[in-house]
């Protein structure tokens, strides 16, 4: 049986990653991915319970969503969160969804400046006199339970995770880069960022050292980790080294 209990040294040579482009993995192949490549990626403003709640009434609250049929991209989001909270607990351990504030719209004070630059990074200048609205957070309680799910607005999201890499000292990482942008970092080589360089490297020699593999439902995604955890932890420690 393979080893599964962490020592110091799997502590230091830990490979971990803080998820910038969206506050849960966008799609099952991302997750797939990041359940290869790195021992831990947080989800840093996020709150997802793992208990107390009625995953049939969840599923009736989803669907009424859905039944609108409404197409911007805030409902897309809450509708994608909501259907994840039944992975929080198998994953728990991996992917960390975790809050520092228990205000519910806002995880950390971000200058109003460095959300309009960021905005404007992403969508370019608006007209003269014109500022756009950036909700700071969102909240939607659980059905039938005193529950709920928590996670900043957008573009809170993306500022508080570069706050967050810069006080954990862990690299982001980006799915999506020429749609959105991290502040301060693309315009330069992370030639002397390790964490950064580690977690690039294990991306591309993931694409190279692993078979093909399928897209992994969370389930399957943790029974492959654990399967595998020598083999993996070897190949992250082989990056970070």
């Amino acid at each position: 049986m393979p080893s599964t209990t962490p020592t110091g040294v799997d502590k230091v040579l830990s490979l971990e990653t803080i998820y910038y482009s969206a506050p849960i993995p966008r799609n099952l192949a991302v997750l797939t991915i990041l359940g290869a490549v790195f021992d831990k990626v947080y989800f840093p403003g996020v709150y997802l319970p793992k208990a107390g709640f009625d995953q049939g009434e969840l599923d009736k609250e989803i669907d009424r969503i859905k039944g609108y049929n409404f197409q911007d991209a805030d409902t897309a989001v809450l509708v994608a969160t909501l259907s994840f909270v039944k992975y929080a607990k198998v994953l728990d351990g991996f992917c960390e969804f975790y809050r520092r504030s228990d205000n519910p719209f806002s995880e950390r004070d971000i200058p109003a400046s460095a959300l309009e630059d960021l905005y404007v990074a992403i969508h370019g200048e608006g007209a003269p006199g014109w500022q756009p609205i950036l909700a700071t957070g969102h909240v939607k309680s659980m059905p039938g339970s005193e529950e709920c799910v928590m996670y900043p607005g957008a573009y809170h999201h993306l500022l508080n995770a570069v706050i967050e890499s810069g006080e954990r000292d862990v690299p982001l990482i980006n799915d999506v880069p020429g749609s959105i942008p991290i502040p301060g970092y693309e315009a330069a080589t992370p030639h002397n960022d390790a964490g950064a360089i580690s977690a690039i490297l294990a991306i591309e020699c993931a694409k190279l050292a692993l078979p093909e593999m399928p897209i992994l439902h969370p389930e399957e995604l943790m029974e492959f980790r654990a399967d595998n955890v020598d083999a993996l932890r070897n190949f992250r420690r082989s990056m970070l080294q």
